[in-house]
């Protein structure tokens, strides 16, 4: 009887811990590529490494905290969150945000540029903005969910990436009034 007992209770253990995927030798977390914008991004790997599409290093898929949202969508979430409460970053060189560059996608009124390139060096200009709301877009949307990634493991609490970028602006936000506010043509 008491044999029999305890084959149970070791089969319960084993059941409770293989049903939860907390095994010994499991590995718990997912990796995916450093957020480069591309359909890598959703391909979970076992370990760490290099994605084998884009090149850049995998990293645990729970350290990834940003949000993503659509340009259609942001007007809304400006006027939620009031003006002053979301601060607009521009990722892209300053000539592509000065509208200087060969493509001309516009910009978002009111955005702060701060180049992908210089963000890491720069994040002391952004401090006041740990606890607030940052969106952040470039021309496509590959530099920015790499910044998005760099903010939030540096304390940003609440980055949102704008998915397409700017270069999806015109055809994804029919919304004048929206337009109007926000957008500004180059």
């Amino acid at each position: 009887m008491k044999k029999l007992f305890s084959t149970i209770i070791i089969i319960a253990v084993l059941l409770v811990v293989f049903t939860s995927g907390k095994y010994i030798g499991s590995n718990q977390d997912e990796y995916v590529c450093l957020p480069c914008g591309e359909d890598c991004d959703k391909i979970s790997h076992k370990g760490p490494g290099t994605c084998s599409h884009c090149n850049m290093t995998l990293v645990k898929s729970s350290t990834i905290n940003h949000k993503n949202i659509a340009p259609q969508e942001l007007c809304d979430f400006i006027s939620k969150q009031g003006n002053s409460n979301v601060l607009l970053l521009d990722v892209r060189t300053v000539n592509e945000f000065e509208g200087k560059a060969r493509e001309k996608f516009g910009r978002l009124n009111n955005a702060i540029n701060i180049p992908v390139q210089e963000l890491e060096t720069r994040l002391k200009e952004l401090k006041g903005w740990k606890d607030k709301q940052v969106v952040v877009y470039c021309s496509h949307s590959h530099r920015s969910p790499r910044a998005s990634y760099m903010l939030s493991q540096n304390g940003f609490k609440n980055v949102t990436n704008m998915l397409g970028g700017m270069s999806v602006w015109k055809e994804s936000v029919k919304d004048k009034e929206c337009n109007k506010k926000v957008f500004i043509s180059q």
